[in-house]
Parts: structure tokens; sequence; C-alpha cells
């Protein structure tokens, strides 16, 4: 298994023989054989901040989409701001969607649950997705199977299971810290931030809209937790031990791990590491760090060594540095859960899926989308590296819209990536292990009411005590407690129970 978690970046002229297939050389008028003489408009909403020049993006897209499906795409933000809330409720609405955005934590369980979106069957795939039945790994579509079905489809891409942080070396070094080492160096670091006057940033750390975040660095990664639920429902990996129940699995905010986390977060938000209003700060996080009103960034990897390097290019005085100060826990290797759905209000499915098969897999589309507009925002060097060119700060890598397209295959490293990414990157292929739930999905059918409400208590009391913005930790905490067992957390449980152990006697 270890060997196969390397997956082979291909260069550029590789990377063409993909669109070379037959079946995306085709004229507009067919694709894959299939009639495509009339011209539709499709829906697509994405989960993240409107960026930069995103309409430059979506246009350049949509010149291509037209070429070879004769379709166009309306692009929507769901800002990170408001989608907890909007997010059923647009599915809700009635307004007709052909694609949107959805995750192990942006809802894909809940709203598959409740019949929201239309089952991907292996046919669907073959027929309107032709790039993606040759070039998607079987195991990403496990991932995604409830009750044995699949209803979006996932990524190409294997992610691993630790959150990073990026920090200003140059006011580290003017505090006379060590390199970091611990969450306990970075809660120093962000005090120290926050006391000084002179630092140049608005907080230390925005943490706007980013309490997840913080939680998976502070509250799971740092306990040995995996997810096995939405970040929702973890047990503790121990290493060695093989024999897994449903009895080793635990509502997260029921445990000692959150009310302590909690604790750590109500003494960072006290000290003033970020706003007291930052719930409701719409500021992006990234761009907070590249302008340098924050001192701190919390990502994945691959956004963080992006952000390192324009930071780099842009203010090397700061001297960007990157940690994974919980590479002494476990990491764990599986394909990345972000992907693309097709609600049942969609009136195009089959455009609608030759539309997501040549973004996730037409390297002109998809370099668009993932890197940018290549001799404008980035410059696309011989050996299959890429470079950033002169309008490379108005879109960057990783960029919303593109989270649930990501395809190794496809995939390309940047020609000065930043050294420390390529170490910790290195680091995990070695360590990595295998979930024991690698393949499980819940199912809420069985649950739909009471799951729906439970996730209702948690936006109503959760963010708050994620940034330590609550007063009273035990009293709210109680009184989420109260209200999670009205909503009906036992009998979610209890049905998670069930599942658990089905899947674990089949295996």
């Amino acid at each position: 298994m270890k060997k196969a978690k390397k997956l082979v970046t291909l260069s550029l002229a590789a990377l063409t023989a993909l669109s070379a297939l037959p079946v995306s050389a085709e004229s507009a008028k067919e694709y894959n054989g299939i009639d495509v003489s009339t011209p539709v408009e499709l829906t697509l909403y994405y989960v993240g901040n409107e960026y930069g020049d995103e309409q430059m993006i979506f246009d350049a897209v949509n010149e291509i989409m037209q070429e070879k499906i004769n379709a166009t795409i309306n692009f929507k933000s769901l800002s990170m701001s408001d989608y907890a809330t909007n997010y059923s409720l647009l599915l809700a609405g009635g307004e007709s969607i052909d694609l949107i955005y959805t995750s192990q934590w942006c809802f894909y369980t809940d709203e598959a649950g409740k019949g929201a979106f239309l089952e991907i069957t292996d046919d669907m795939i073959q027929t309107y997705m032709p790039m993606t039945a040759e070039s998607q790994a079987e195991a990403s579509y496990q991932q995604g199977m409830i009750d044995g079905k699949l209803y979006y489809v996932p990524c190409n891409k294997i992610g691993y299971g630790h959150p990073c942080v990026l920090i200003r070396g140059d006011l580290r070094e003017k505090y006379g810290l060590d390199e970091l080492t611990s969450l306990e160096d970075l809660t120093t670091y962000m005090k120290m931030v926050a006391e000084d006057a002179d630092s140049g940033v608005a907080f230390p750390y925005n943490a706007s809209l980013n309490g997840r975040n913080i939680q998976a660095l502070y509250g799971a990664t740092a306990n040995n937790l995996i997810s096995v639920v939405d970040n929702n429902f973890y047990y503790e990996y121990v290493e060695g031990k093989t024999d897994y129940t449903a009895d080793d699995i635990f509502y997260l905010y029921e445990s000692d791990y959150f009310r302590e986390f909690c604790e750590q977060m109500k003494d960072c938000s006290s000290a003033g590491t970020w706003s007291m209003s930052s719930i409701n700060n719409q500021t992006d996080v990234k761009d907070s760090m590249l302008n340098g009103t924050s001192a701190v960034y919390i990502e994945n990897l691959g956004t963080c060594g992006s952000v390192a390097n324009s930071i780099a290019q842009s203010n090397p005085e700061w001297q960007p540095e990157i940690y994974d100060l919980n590479l002494d826990k476990v990491s764990t290797a599986i394909y990345d859960a972000d992907g693309y759905a097709i609600p049942y209000s969609s009136k195009n499915v089959e455009r609608a899926l030759m539309a997501l098969d040549l973004m996730k897999n037409d390297p002109d589309v998809y370099v668009t989308m993932r890197y940018g507009i290549p001799d404008y925002h980035i410059t696309l060097n011989e050996d299959g590296t890429w470079s950033q060119a002169e309008n490379y700060g108005t879109w960057s890598y990783g960029a919303a819209v593109s989270w649930g397209l990501k395809n190794s295959v496809l995939e390309m490293d940047q020609d000065n990536k930043f050294p420390t990414e390529i170490e910790i990157m290195d680091q995990w292929e070695e360590i990595s292990v295998d979930s024991p739930t690698v393949g499980f999905s819940f199912s809420t059918t069985n649950v739909a009411d009471a799951w729906a409400s439970l996730s209702d208590v948690y936006t109503q009391y959760i963010p708050l005590l994620q940034l330590g913005l609550s007063e009273d930790i035990d009293g709210w905490l109680d009184e989420f407690y109260t209200m999670a067992e009205a909503a009906g957390l036992q009998e979610v449980k209890d049905e998670l129970a069930t599942q658990l152990n089905a899947y674990f006697e089949a295996k």
C-alpha cells in the first residue's frame, strides 16, 4: 500500500494526451457519440469566497465548454461566511442547479441522505464522463459510497489528514523564539504577536470562518483522532490496534478532548490572537496572510506551500515558514473527499456530467481553473512544472472553485516549490497509515430528521466554542448537550453503531 500512495505527476506534454482522447476531440455537436447540438446553460455552485480574476477564468473555461459540449456554465459562490446556513436552503429552494460542491465536511452525508443529490452510476460515468472513466481511481469512489451508492463524483487525488501552519519567520525571530515544534510554541508565538503593537498585523490569526481548521489542528489531529463522519464522530487511533468496533467511536463534542480544546481556544481568544467578531468576519483568511494583516495561516500543506511561495516573492522579508506541528501524530492517506454532486433540481444532467468530465480531465480547462491562465497568471515550463507569472496574485493555485476537481494525473509542481512542503510530504508518504474506516460512509436515511436537527444545533453552538467566544464554556456545552439530545443524538448514535458494526464485520 505504501507504494500505491505516491501518485505520479506527469509532464505537461504527457497531460495533453488526455485531451487527445477521441471523446474530447469531437466537435460540439457530439461528445462521446452523444448529441450536444442544442446549447444549454448550466448553473454551478462552489463553496468559497469570490476571488480576483474569477470572471476572466470563467470566461476562458466557458470558451472551451462552448467549443466541446455546447454549454455555458454560470458559476456562483456560496461564501465561507454563510454556506453553513445557506447550503441546505439553496438545495431546497427550487432553483435549477446542475453542479454543486460537496464534501464530508460540506453536507455530503446530510444532503445525500435527504435525497438532494442524484445517484451517480457507473453507466453515467462511462457514458457521459469517458475521460473520468479512464483516469479515476476506483478507490476514490469507494470512499464516497453510502449504502453501496455514490451521490457525487469525488476528487481523484490522495490527501493526508494533517492541517499545517504557515507563520512569519521574521516575527518569530524578532521575539527570540526558536523554530516551532509544538502547538504550545504556536500559541506562544500568537500571543507574542498580539502583544506587539508594532507587528504590523491586525490580529496574529485571522480566524474568521475557520473554526473547523483550528479544531482539526488543536482538537483532533493533536489527539490522534480520526474522523469517521463529517468531523463529528471520531475514534482515537492506537498504533497496532486492528480490532476496532463501533464502541470505539464517539461524538467529539461530548468528549474531554473537545472540552480541553474549548479551554485552549478561550485562552487564545482572550489573549487577542483573533478578533472577537471573527464569527461574522467575511475577510478571506488567505488574503489576510498574503497582505500582511495576519501572521498565521492554517490550511492543507499544498495551499500553505502556495501562499508561502507567493510571500517569498512579494515580501521575502517576512520569511515564511511552514510547520506540521503534529508530525508525531497519526497521518492517514485517503482520497480527498471533495467533489461535485448533481442536485435533483438539475435539468441538464447529461451535459453537467460532460462539463465535470472536462473540468476534471481536460488539461486546458483543468490548468486554467486550478492554476490560472497560462502566460498571464502562470508560466508553464518545459519540464512539466509551473511558475508564477506577473498577474499570479489575482488568481492562485487551488482556488475554491477547483477544490472538487483535484486530479493527481493533472497536478503539477511549482518550479520553486517551497522546500518545507517537499520535506513534509516526503515524511507523510513514509509514515501514513490506512484508516480502519477508510471505506465507510454513514447513511442518514433512517435518521434523516434527527440528523438534520442535530446539524442545526451544531450550527447554533459549536462555531462559538471553536473560536473561544463563549463566556461560559461549561454552561454553553451543557445547553448544547441538552439541545443535541432533544434533536435525536442517541438515535443517530444507535444507527451509526449498527452500520459500523456491519462494516467491521464485513471487513
